[in-house]
């Protein structure tokens, strides 16, 4: 139940970015700078990669937590970019590609239950 909840997240935040860049391309003008296109991009690319895998393949719980903290680092890191060196206007599709603070709370609630999970769960109590 864990993991298939993890695994539509994972569709849904690859998903939206996703589609988000490439409305963002087809725009004549963006405020944001190509390195955040970049980074986004390149967690794009690993998200399709783990959707493939678990496709063809079985998923496990540790490479969705690598995805979760790669995503992670790339919200804070583009928040810092933006904040650093162009503290202009975004529009609200441009935040879906930069990230939130709400997305990094999301994050680290996500890390900290799969964390839980891989180090044996939930502990039961006897009554």
């Amino acid at each position: 139940m864990f993991k298939s909840l993890l695994y539509y997240l994972l569709f849904l935040t690859t998903t939206v970015r996703f589609v988000d860049i490439i409305y963002l391309m087809t725009k004549p003008n963006t405020n944001l700078p190509v390195i955040v296109l970049i980074v986004t991009s390149a967690m794009i690319v690993y998200g399709v990669v783990l959707l493939t895998k678990k496709v063809l393949s079985n998923l496990r719980l540790k490479q969705l937590t690598t995805f979760y903290v790669v995503q992670s680092a790339m919200i804070v890191f583009n928040i810092i970019y933006m904040a650093i060196s162009c503290p202009l206007q975004v529009s609200f599709v441009e935040t879906l590609i930069v990230g939130t603070f709400l997305d990094l709370l999301m994050n680290f609630g996500i890390l900290y239950a799969c964390m839980r999970q891989m180090r044996g769960g939930y502990a039961a109590v006897r009554q």
